[in-house]
């Protein structure tokens, strides 16, 4: 679950990185959207600690080469925050949602998902 402030600004990010609203209303308290192979519920309240519940970082393997990926991004209005070579997975887009939090995206190669 990812606690949001605005849900349409976030559903149109959301759909920019290609998601599809798969359940809910993108004016109503929450939704279902179909990120590639996860799915990602977003609730417009923020996180209750008392409920265990806190912000989240998200991290997603793309097949698509990463340039190709930069270059639909920003065509779609997303700020690439950071595209950085990082010594674990090596190059890696950085961004973030209308509400801030950081989104991680590196490149794995498509037989390794099998």
């Amino acid at each position: 679950m990812v606690h949001v402030a605005d849900m349409p600004a976030a559903v149109n990010f959301y759909e920019a990185m290609g998601g599809e609203l798969i359940h809910g209303d993108r004016d109503g308290e929450w939704v279902l959207m179909q990120v590639g192979n996860a799915q990602i519920g977003l609730v417009v309240r923020p996180p209750d600690p008392s409920r265990g519940e806190s912000t989240v970082e998200l991290n997603f393997s793309a097949t698509m080469p990463l340039d190709r990926l930069e270059q639909m991004l920003r065509e779609r209005d997303i700020t690439i925050v950071e595209v950085a070579d990082d010594p674990e997975v090596g190059v890696r887009l950085h961004v973030e949602t209308p509400d801030g939090m950081p989104i991680k995206i590196h490149h794995v190669e498509p037989d390794l998902l099998v």
